[in-house]
C-alpha cells in the first residue's frame, strides 16, 4: 500500500513538473494556456477539426494581437504577425538570431540546409546561393513565370462553367513547384499537364518528401528522426531525388563552358555548378585554416 502511494504522488509530481515546464505560459506574450501533452493543438482545432496553420494564426492574431504564444505540443513559438516587426527582424540579424530548436528540427530533413548551418559552413553556403536569388537573377524569368500561370489558368477555363474548383491550394502550390523544377533544374515536373504525380516519378519522390515536413516539424525530434529512419516511403523519396538531382549536376558538368555561361543566366543549377567550380578552384588554393568548409551540392 505504502509503496502504491509513494509511486502516485512520485507521478502526481512528475506530471506537475512537466505541466509547469512545459505547457504553461512564460511572460507578458498572450496565449491560450497550453493542455498537456498537445498544447494549442486540440484547442485551436488543428487535430479535432483540421485547421491550417494560417487560419489558426489568423484567430490568435485576432485574439491576442500581433504577437502571441502558441504550442506545438511541449514546444513553444513566440509568432509575430505585424509585417513592420516581421522586417525589423530579418534587417537586424545581429540582434535577432535563430533559435537552436527550429535548427535542430530543420536538421532532421535537411542536415545542410543553409538554414541549420553556422560558421564557416554557413558563410560558403551562403556565398554560393545567396547571389543566385538576387533580383538579377529572377528577372529574366519573368516570362516562364507568366507562362505557367497562364497554363494554370487555361486549364481551369476548359472546366466546365458550373464546376467549383476545391482544391485551388493545393493547384497553387503545384504552380509553384512547376516553376521551381523549370527555373532551379530546367525540368518540367509535369504537375500543371493534368497527369497524375505519380506518373512522373520524380514529382511523387517530391510530394512524398515533403509530405514528412509537418510531422517532422511540429513533433519531438525524436518522433522525427524514427519516422526519417524507419520509412520506407521516406527513403524511396530520398534516393530518387537525390539520384535526379545528382544526374543533373553531372549533365551540367558535362555542358561545355559556352552552353553553361548561357544557361546559367536562367537556370540555377547551371549557376550553382558554374560558382562551385569557380570557388572550389579558389578553395583549394587556401590553407586549411583560410578554408571555409565543404559545400553540400546534394541535401536530402
Amino acid at each position: 500500500m505504502f509503496v502504491l502511494l509513494a509511486f502516485s504522488v512520485i507521478a502526481a509530481l512528475l506530471i506537475l513538473y512537466v505541466k509547469i515546464k512545459y505547457f504553461t505560459l512564460r511572460g507578458p506574450i498572450p496565449g491560450l494556456s497550453p493542455h498537456v501533452f498537445f498544447g494549442n493543438l486540440i484547442q485551436s482545432g488543428m487535430l479535432l477539426h483540421g485547421k491550417s496553420i494560417p487560419e489558426i494564426f489568423t484567430i490568435f492574431k485576432h485574439r491576442y494581437g500581433d504577437i502571441f504564444q502558441f504550442w506545438f505540443g511541449p514546444t513553444r513559438y513566440i509568432v509575430v504577425g505585424n509585417i513592420s516587426d516581421v522586417q525589423h527582424i530579418f534587417t537586424h540579424r545581429n540582434i535577432y538570431d535563430q533559435g537552436d530548436f527550429f535548427a535542430q528540427q530543420f536538421a532532421t530533413l535537411f542536415p545542410n540546409a543553409l538554414v541549420t548551418l553556422k560558421g564557416s559552413a554557413y558563410r560558403r553556403h551562403a556565398s554560393i546561393t545567396v547571389p543566385l536569388f538576387r533580383r538579377a537573377k529572377v528577372i529574366p524569368n519573368f516570362d516562364l513565370i507568366v507562362d505557367c500561370t497562364d497554363k494554370l489558368l487555361s486549364n481551369w477555363r476548359t472546366s466546365p462553367s458550373q464546376h467549383i474548383h476545391c482544391d485551388i491550394v493545393e493547384q497553387s502550390q503545384n504552380l509553384l513547384l512547376e516553376i521551381f523544377g523549370l527555373i532551379s533544374f530546367d525540368y518540367d515536373l509535369e504537375t500543371l499537364s493534368g497527369r497524375t504525380s505519380s506518373q512522373n516519378e520524380l514529382t511523387k519522390a517530391l510530394h512524398d518528401f515533403m509530405s514528412a515536413c509537418e510531422l517532422v516539424f511540429y513533433s519531438p525530434s525524436i518522433v522525427g528522426v524514427i519516422y526519417t529512419k524507419l520509412s520506407r516511403q521516406h527513403r524511396q523519396a530520398k534516393t530518387t531525388i537525390a539520384r535526379y538531382i545528382c544526374q543533373m549536376i553531372d549533365n551540367e558538368m558535362d555542358a561545355t563552358p559556352e552552353s553553361r555561361a548561357q544557361r546559367k543566366r536562367t537556370c540555377l543549377i547551371a549557376s550553382l555548378v558554374a560558382s562551385l567550380q569557380e570557388d572550389e578552384a579558389a578553395e583549394s588554393k587556401k590553407s586549411e585554416e583560410e578554408k571555409q568548409g565543404k559545400i553540400y551540392l546534394v541535401d536530402v
